[in-house]
């Protein structure tokens, strides 16, 4: 993986902007309970990068995988908590945008934002940003987060194993920092996370409440997570990370063919007039 930062300025003029794809996470910095560190939405973005990294140079050998460092810029709703580093859906819509549009200036023609955080409000901001470029300059920018945390909605098959299918029938509604995150982080470092992880009780929300900042708070009390932590598992982890991971190069793949990418643009609220709110 080429990272930018590493890079002269002669170095990226002198890449084949055709052939790279370039990753950008933007995730927030924010609790995860009592288990896991506040780091966890870009730990697991960058995770993901990497390893999708690997599937498609062996799908497509001459690709050249670039990325920037992570962006810890992202909206959300969690409040009352020591460590939350939010800021306005406007001012991610603004950032992603200035950011898309001095990327696409340096000629890159596939970009990607990873935006591994899953609140509905930020991947809209995100998306929102890619659509003002893409509208500029062609299609050249997806988030393509927000299909991923609502296929089912958008009836994208994600290929989930069945290991993965059975979690999620037996512990649905796990939102934030539960079996999910959990898991994914015993896989990708599992020294970062608190064993007390195996003990800590679950707290069940319903999926329409968290529409409600209030009541999440409320389901959150003094812990800070809306799920199921103690059924965290290192193997459900590292399938849940390749699966990503695999989906991402999936949309890598196509978007640097030139192939259709509208499935995997927009969030399966993005339609929702209110979602759009907090931007006007």
């Amino acid at each position: 993986m080429l990272n930018l930062s590493d890079c002269t300025w002669k170095q990226i003029a002198e890449l084949d902007k055709a052939r790279s794809i370039l990753f950008i996470t933007m995730a927030p910095i924010e609790e995860h309970s009592l288990h896991l560190p506040l780091g966890t939405d870009v730990y697991e973005g960058e995770y993901w990068i990497a390893e999708a990294e690997g599937i498609i140079n062996q799908k497509n050998p001459e690709a050249v995988c670039c990325k920037l460092p992570a962006y810890p810029i992202a909206a959300a709703g969690v409040r009352g908590f020591y460590g939350c580093i939010h800021f306005e859906p406007k001012t991610v819509y603004k950032v992603a945008v200035e950011l898309l549009e001095n990327i696409v200036q340096m000629g890159f023609q596939n970009i990607i934002i990873v935006a591994s955080h899953g609140d509905p409000i930020h991947l809209i901001a995100t998306e929102k940003a890619c659509k003002r470029i893409n509208s500029k300059y062609k299609i050249c920018a997806i988030s393509p987060m927000g299909a991923f945390f609502s296929a089912k909605e958008l009836g994208i098959d994600l290929g989930l194993p069945d290991e993965i299918k059975e979690m999620e029938r037996c512990a649905a509604n796990d939102f934030h920092a539960g079996w999910i995150e959990t898991s994914c982080m015993l896989d990708i470092n599992k020294a970062s996370v608190s064993e007390s992880y195996k003990t800590i009780p679950p707290i069940e929300i319903h999926e329409k409440d968290m529409m409600f900042s209030g009541k999440q708070l409320r389901a959150m009390g003094e812990y800070g997570h809306l799920g199921y932590p103690a059924l965290g598992d290192e193997k459900i982890g590292r399938m849940l990370n390749c699966n990503t991971a695999q989906y991402l190069a999936t949309v890598a793949s196509k978007l640097i063919k030139g192939e259709d990418c509208s499935g995997y643009m927009f969030h399966s609220l993005y339609k929702i007039p209110f979602m759009h709110t907090p931007f006007l």
